[in-house]
């Protein structure tokens, strides 16, 4: 990777991210070294985690042949470097977790 848009600790989390998604992470024991001289512990179950869960979506949204949401939905999404778990609750509480949709709000 050598696009200098990214920072050393960024390059490492897409890296690693990459070999998740291909499954070669064990083949490349190195990714997982990298990434922890820039990331915590914590950090790494966090970077491993989001890309374990969007792995997860688009293989089942795939599966079901779920059409991509229309561009005005996809317009409340912007590039982010951190999810803040105040706008998480309030996004999931708007969209899956209200009583519409059959569980409980807030």
């Amino acid at each position: 990777m050598a696009s200098d848009l990214f920072s050393p600790a960024e390059k490492a989390a897409i890296t690693w991210a990459e070999h998740l998604t291909e499954r070669t992470f064990r083949e490349h024991p190195e990714a997982f070294s990298n990434l922890k001289r820039h990331y915590s512990d914590a950090q790494i179950v966090e970077i491993t985690m989001v890309s374990g869960f969007f792995n997860f979506w688009n293989r089942f949204v795939d599966s079901l042949q779920v059409d991509i949401e229309e561009s005005p939905v996809m317009d409340l999404f912007t590039k982010s470097t951190s999810i803040h778990p105040e706008d998480y609750k309030e996004f999931m509480c708007e969209c899956w977790w209200s009583p519409k949709n059959g569980a409980r709000a807030g």
